[in-house]
């Protein structure tokens, strides 16, 4: 597994096995990313408050553990947002990627990011609990 990995969830960040596996990438140290919907924020599962217009600006906002949140365009996490550079600037060549599978946005962002050249791996139920296990025993 590469130590230059991030987690970036895109849209829904509520789901049970992704938010243990967000726990697990802060326990571990390494990037998480929301890139979210700021028309749907309460599907983003975070005690730290959003700054929609900053968001909504194109801005990348600091959270209060480290993480760092920016919104989702029309198209999937790539579209039109500073992920990219981002990700690059953090020396990252692996994401996995997470939210709800059936979702388009998630499909968009799996392939943007292999076209950019990234490991990707979908964060599945089974990978996000054996991800987060191997994470937390590390």
């Amino acid at each position: 597994m590469s130590d230059a990995m991030a987690l970036v969830t895109v849209g829904s960040t509520d789901l049970g096995a992704l938010r243990g596996l967000t726990d697990a990438f802060r326990a571990a140290d390494l990037p998480v990313v929301h890139v979210v919907d700021t028309t749907a924020l309460d599907e983003v599962a975070s005690d730290c408050e959003l700054d929609v217009e900053l968001l909504d600006a194109g801005g990348v906002q600091t959270m209060c553990r480290g993480e760092m949140a920016m919104a989702l365009g029309t198209g999937g996490a790539f579209d039109a947002t500073p992920l990219d550079a981002l990700l690059r600037g953090l020396g990252v060549d692996t994401i996995i990627v997470g939210g709800p599978i059936a979702s388009a946005r998630v499909s968009a962002s799996v392939t943007a990011a292999e076209l950019r050249g990234y490991r990707v791996l979908l964060a599945t139920e089974e990978l996000a609990v054996t991800l987060g296990a191997y994470l937390r025993a590390a």
